[in-house]
């Protein structure tokens, strides 16, 4: 739902889900508020969300790191607190840093040096980083736990390749 482009759609959808105060308080508040996505959110967050609350929050995004989330679950912990720093998120390129700063610490180096500035992209980029990770380490554990010389390394000795090459 939140995907659509459309932003009064978008309020008018969401407001939908609001009920008991919440459902009353939009009731009479939607005649006061511009009908977008920005206004919308920006008045249910006034009403709803202390300043102490929204700092605490603003704090949690400074503090984020990846820790043992995967890449998945940590982009949308990092999206949905980086509404409460948005100066740390103001363009794209920013987006992406402060993101990589936030990134597990394996990860980030192989990403990183990609300079990637589309924020999309480089959640796509992360996210194959991790399952590529996972998948070679799963390896180097099947490996170790057969011994050397398993079928899942197969490495031909100078005898075969001699055998190949004739």
């Amino acid at each position: 739902m939140f995907h659509i482009e459309d932003s009064e759609l978008r309020v008018t959808l969401a407001s939908d889900y609001l009920k008991g105060d919440a459902g009353q308080w939009w009731k009479y508040a939607k005649e006061r508020i511009e009908p977008t996505w920005k206004a919308f959110v920006v008045a249910f967050q006034d009403k709803y969300l202390s300043p102490t609350a929204r700092e605490r929050l603003r704090q949690e995004f400074q503090d984020l790191k990846q820790l043992n989330m995967s890449v998945a679950e940590f982009e949308v912990v990092f999206s949905s607190l980086s509404q409460f720093a948005p100066e740390l998120v103001v363009t794209e390129k920013r987006r992406c840093i402060e993101f990589e700063k936030k990134l597990r610490t394996k990860i980030l180096f192989k990403v990183a040096r990609n300079m990637i500035w589309n924020y999309d992209r480089l959640v796509e980029v992360a996210v194959h980083v991790e399952i590529t990770m996972e998948a070679e380490e799963e390896r180097l554990r099947n490996s170790r736990s057969r011994g050397q010389g398993s079928q899942g390394d197969y490495r031909p000795n100078t005898k075969s390749r001699n055998t190949f090459s004739s």
